[in-house]
């Protein structure tokens, strides 16, 4: 096995690389500041049940994320760093979790490889810092995984059921049902290999029953808060919709558009797991060699992960992130030499360094809302009234609402003379394309604020470089007299 000290220098290693930058690089739209803002609202409110944002409803995602967030936030304040914290410990976590259970399959020395493989991979270092539910949905996939492949060996273990059950409920208070899909892994591996498989109903049953009531003490307060609402939402728009119609313009429209996307997993897994794509060649050319059980079972799930997301018709490019563990252990067992990998892990991680401390720091001051709230926090109060019109992304409501009470307002511009004329203390955010639809009073404050939309990245269409569309934002602050 490995030793707990090297375990402790992954988890510290992976836990630093996805914590650099966390507080200069302001909260990506759109979700981000959503998530952010839920965990507030639910700290302030002390509802720990139904999240909210800008106080209406957020159906999106179960609340195991929310609650870290406020942990995080209760503990060290409320900051950037500290709500993307809790996907830095889940990421690094994730890293120790992959090296163990490749260390019992393959020995220390692969064991350590594959932590370092998924702890270095890019779309870990994306995602590891991101302040949204997937991380610790991801930490309890790789726990149900290996447990179900232990339960192969040992079906009748009671810890194992227990711990394989425990997985899934968490996996699915993270990010729901696709917590689920290890359920499908030893059946998998069994047809794999032509062989049939013994389904122990009561077991199931048992289980089944443990997992129901796990989720079932957040998911029935839940459902009669809402009046089913949550389920309504969160699983028919946000699982089903998002299978059967592309979201946010997330996957090609069409049956045309369809077909031509189902490569898409197979094109971006060249950039997810960079640098160690490089070595997925000669993995797969080995594993058609040399496949033993163990390579069997962690293929057909990384089959799996990628046949469900292809077949989704909305795509991005972390969803088969949950596979990448998995992916890992089979690229470890493939390096011959441990030097070049070691060269490739050191040099990642001077790059990673570099963006993290450099890069970010040199991108942060074109996040307009992040640069609008620091134009106008000074005058701010916590009874502050504040709106936006023109320009609606959920970061205006995460920063402004570090300072001011009241929940944000969107506006349409002829409605911006009476906010603030009917405000003590108002500030509105408006589109510098707006402002000509709006009677400005000569007593206001106007402070001019550039940037780009990093979120929905509209390519310009003037300059060498693929850079998103500029836009140009106009602070107007009225404060009370004297």
């Amino acid at each position: 096995m490995i030793r707990p000290f090297h375990l402790l220098l992954l988890f510290v290693a992976v836990a630093i690389i996805d914590s650099l930058g966390n507080n200069t690089l302001p909260l990506i739209d759109r979700d981000e500041p959503r998530f952010a803002e839920a965990s507030r609202e639910m700290r302030q409110s002390g509802d720990f049940v139904i999240p909210r944002v800008n106080g209406e409803y957020r159906f999106d995602k179960p609340p195991l994320i929310y609650w870290c967030q406020v942990s995080s936030t209760q503990l060290f304040g409320e900051s950037d760093f500290s709500v993307r914290l809790p996907s830095v410990l889940f990421a690094a976590a994730t890293a120790v979790l992959t090296a163990i259970w490749g260390a019992r399959l393959y020995g220390p020395k692969i064991g350590l490889c594959s932590g370092i493989i998924f702890g270095t991979c890019l779309q870990l270092f994306i995602h590891g810092r991101a302040a949204v539910a997937d991380m610790p949905m991801i930490f309890f996939f790789l726990s149900a995984t290996w447990v179900a492949w232990e339960r192969i060996t040992n079906p009748k273990s009671r810890w194992l059921w227990l711990a394989f059950y425990i997985s899934l409920a968490l996996g699915f208070l993270a990010k729901g049902p696709i917590a689920l899909l290890p359920v499908l892994f030893p059946a998998a591996f069994y047809l794999s290999q032509r062989k049939g498989f013994s389904f122990h109903a009561g077991s199931a049953c048992l289980g089944v029953g443990l997992l129901v009531l796990i989720v079932g003490a957040w998911g029935i307060p839940a459902l009669i808060a809402t009046k089913g609402e949550f389920f309504a939402i969160g699983i028919g728009r946000h699982v089903v919709m998002r299978s059967v119609a592309p979201m946010q313009s997330h996957g090609g429209n069409g049956l045309i558009g369809y077909v031509l996307s189902l490569p898409f997993y197979l094109v971006t897994i060249f950039f997810s797991f960079f640098p160690w794509c490089f070595y997925l060649p000669g993995t797969i050319a080995r594993l058609r060699r040399d496949l033993g059980l163990s390579e069997r079972y962690l293929l057909g799930s990384i089959a799996l992960v990628f046949l469900v997301f292809t077949l989704i018709q909305t795509k991005l490019p972390h969803y088969t992130l949950p596979a990448f563990p998995l992916l890992a252990i089979l690229t470890a067992r493939q390096l011959n030499s441990p030097v070049p990998a070691r060269f490739l892990a050191g040099a990642t991680i001077v790059l990673y360094a570099l963006v993290g401390l450099v890069g970010f720091s040199w991108v942060a001051p074109y996040f307009p809302s992040k640069a609008a709230y620091e134009s106008a926090k000074q005058p701010l109060t916590q009874e502050t009234r504040v709106a936006y019109t023109g320009y609606d992304e959920q970061s205006l409501v995460w920063y402004f609402r570090y300072s001011v009470k009241p929940f944000l307002v969107h506006l349409s511009p002829p409605e911006v003379p009476h906010f603030l004329e009917s405000a003590s203390s108002g500030v509105c955010v408006v589109t510098k394309s707006e402002l000509a639809q709006i009677t400005i009073d000569p007593g206001w404050k106007q402070i001019a604020v550039s940037g780009f939309d990093f979120a929905r990245w509209k390519i310009r269409h003037s300059g060498p470089l693929p850079l998103p569309e500029p836009i140009d934002l106009v602070v107007l602050i009225k404060m009370p007299a004297g």
